[in-house]
């Protein structure tokens, strides 16, 4: 169902980027040669590192599989309770927001506050709600 995926993500200073990235891999499947990193100056100089990557295909389908399968039930719900916040206009993309630190210790769990944000793209363009609400429990089921 999905085509593609689009990640982006902010490392501080003040955290370890090989454990980031090490997680990436490890939780999400993410390898470092999928992802450019720019190197940012923070407002108090300090120096960040903005991690982003495009991901097609098999990749993009199973990170898909990946994230959604991890996510609660709980999780799951509130995406299919408020889905239009979750979708764009002609519902051809999912974005999701997870937490980078639950996602550190290893788990994928939805975030609004220093996440992980995925986009991914829907196989049709302008795929019916219901077509995204499937997907999600099919992967939660």
């Amino acid at each position: 169902m999905f085509t593609s995926a689009d990640v982006e993500l902010v490392v501080h200073a003040t955290e370890s980027l090989e454990r980031v990235m090490d997680a990436l891999d490890g939780t999400l499947g993410i390898g470092g040669s999928m992802l450019r990193r720019e190197v940012l100056t923070g407002h108090h100089g300090n120096e960040i590192v903005l991690l982003k990557g495009s991901i097609t295909g098999d990749d993009a389908k199973h990170l898909a599989d990946r994230v959604i399968g991890a996510l609660s039930s709980e999780d799951i719900s509130e995406i299919c309770r408020d889905i239009y916040l979750y979708t764009d206009d002609r519902r051809s993309l999912l974005y999701i927001r997870i937490s980078k630190q639950e996602m550190v210790n290893g788990r994928i769990r939805l975030s609004q506050s220093d996440a992980v944000r995925i986009r991914l793209r829907l196989a049709r363009h302008g795929a019916s709600i219901e077509a995204v609400r499937s997907a999600l429990a099919g992967a939660d089921g």
